[in-house]
């Protein structure tokens, strides 16, 4: 799966949904499944160094010369992993990468959600 290392803060946006654009100066013809990864710069109150979920990037917006906004739907959880950042986009083993399974998530108006004991055993633990 493509991948692509952010800062801490904004990955941290991006799991909890509140942010849907990341902006790049760089574009890229890659539409679909993106694996979100942290760097390993450590912040508080963040994950560092983690792949830690996975967005649909479902369109690329050029704003001025060298600014683009990337939009960001379908944030999904996965159990983090470390992970060595990169820069631009990189691939990740599909391998490496473990979904929720029966048990770990619920459906919340017909929305995949994690259970709150998956989000403290995967994500809690790992927050600076």
């Amino acid at each position: 799966m493509k991948a692509i290392s952010i800062h801490p803060e904004p990955v941290m946006d991006i799991l909890l949904g509140k942010k849907k654009e990341e902006y790049r100066s760089w574009t890229t013809h890659h539409r679909g499944p993106l694996l979100i990864c942290s760097t390993a710069i450590k912040t508080p109150g963040c994950i560092s160094g983690y792949a830690v979920c996975i967005v649909d990037l479902t369109d690329v917006k050029k704003l001025a010369d060298d600014s683009y906004a990337w939009i960001f739907e379908n944030v999904r959880c996965i159990k983090p992993f470390p992970i060595k950042g990169q820069r631009r986009l990189y691939h990740v083993p599909d391998e490496q990468i473990v979904v929720p399974v029966e048990g770990e998530f619920k459906f919340d108006d017909g929305e995949k959600v994690v259970t709150e004991k998956f989000w403290q055993n995967h994500y809690l633990a790992l927050i600076n």
